[in-house]
């Protein structure tokens, strides 16, 4: 048994084959061949060329195996047509010729699948890239110490505080960046509103962290002198609820004697108008009203005058004062009075009580309609007219008194 089992192989190796089949075994040893070295050219090739001829490296091989196919079908159905030797060839056909066969035609699927992304799609892409990445971005850094860290600089304060500027602010520590940057308008009202000393507020955000805050203050126009104390009355006539020091006070000021706060406000706003000159040159305000004109004050200057002029018109008749000097006598106190027109005597004249309420009557009712333009007009050419004399008193609209 055995040696008829070994003997039968040896049959089927030594029957002669046919002229067909040996045809057909040449030409699939020559295709195999030709399949081995294309596909070694094809990884040279591919391992040489750039991504970018990919897609046409798969065209090309597709196209061949599409080629190979065919002819391998064509060949297949002249096989098929002899009907006594498909059988045999099936079985001529090798495990390892499949293999390639079917790896390559796999390699061609895959190389056909790859389809390059147009650049509409990719440019219809980028704003949702961008976006994505700009919220990633926010969110890394909302969460991070930096969206917390901000330096805050003053400048221009004198007489209000760091301290008490950055706490009225009402900016924490814990304050985003952004958030104290959006609120910024919010943090310069109640800084703005905690002292009356301010009168500005400017906050310009520097990157990365840094926010500057200018500040501008009123400035001090007089000092209210009240119970022994002096109180600051500012530019824009609030008085400062904190007393100066004596010791403290300017050399030159101006020391209001009275308490009305509407009479002190007005009084800023006029005396505002007024040039620094004349300014100056007043030293105390007290109110003496008349019967005629209840805001009526006396103003003590530093040459030794006094002029008497209603608070609600002194923008526009204390600036005349200037040119009224000039002409007074020297070292003799004088007083020039602006209530009704202007006109000036000598302080402490005899018949200054029984004359003056005349005057002023006299001056009211000629001065009616005239305005006080015209009066210091007449007041200038008096001036020029009688410079020889030693003192002149000009009354609107003319009348002159020698003391």
């Amino acid at each position: 048994m055995s040696k008829k089992n070994h003997d039968e192989p040896k049959e089927e190796v030594s029957e002669p084959l046919s002229e067909w089949q040996k045809r057909n075994k040449e030409y699939l040893e020559k295709k195999a061949q030709e399949e081995a070295s294309k596909q070694k050219e094809l990884e040279e090739e591919e391992a040489k060329e750039a991504e970018a001829e990919d897609s046409i490296e798969g065209g090309e091989i597709a196209e061949e195996t599409e080629e190979d196919d065919s002819s391998y079908e064509e060949e297949e159905t002249e096989y098929l047509e002899d009907d006594s030797s498909e059988a045999e060839l099936e079985s001529e056909l090798s495990d390892k010729e499949r293999k390639k066969l079917e790896k390559l035609q796999k390699k061609a699927e895959k190389e056909a699948a790859k389809i390059r992304i147009s650049r509409i799609h990719i440019y219809r892409a980028l704003p949702v890239l961008l976006g994505s990445g700009l919220i990633f971005l926010l969110s890394v850094y909302f969460l991070t110490p930096l969206a917390t860290m901000k330096t805050i600089k003053f400048s221009g304060n004198q007489m209000v505080s760091q301290e008490d500027l950055l706490k009225s602010s009402k900016i924490d520590e814990k304050d985003y960046t952004l958030t104290t940057f959006i609120n910024g308008g919010n943090h310069i009202r109640n800084m703005k509103a905690s002292s009356p000393w301010i009168n500005n507020l400017e906050m310009a955000y520097q990157f990365p962290i840094t926010f500057q805050v200018k500040v501008k203050e009123y400035g001090v126009l007089a000092y209210l002198h009240e119970g022994g104390q002096y109180y600051p009355i500012l530019t824009n006539g609030q008085v400062i609820s904190d007393p100066t020091a004596a010791d403290s006070l300017p050399e030159t000021h101006i020391s209001i004697e009275f308490s009305d706060k509407k009479l002190i406000k007005e009084f800023a706003l006029q005396i505002e108008k007024v040039p620094a000159s004349v300014k100056k040159n007043i030293k105390t305000v007290q109110l003496t009203p008349s019967k005629v004109t209840p805001d009526l004050v006396t103003l003590t200057m530093h040459d030794g005058n006094k002029v008497l002029v209603p608070i609600s018109h002194i923008a526009k008749k204390l600036p005349y004062y200037k040119g009224i000097q000039s002409q007074l006598e020297e070292g003799v106190p004088s007083v020039v009075d602006m209530e009704a027109g202007i006109f000036s005597y000598v302080e402490g004249a005899q018949n200054e009580s029984s004359s003056s309420d005349e005057e002023k009557q006299k001056a009211e009712e000629e001065s009616t309609g005239q305005p006080t333009e015209q009066a210091a007009e007449q007041v200038t050419e008096s001036q020029e007219q009688e410079s020889a004399e030693p003192q002149n008193s000009t009354e609107n609209p003319g009348n002159t008194e020698n003391r």
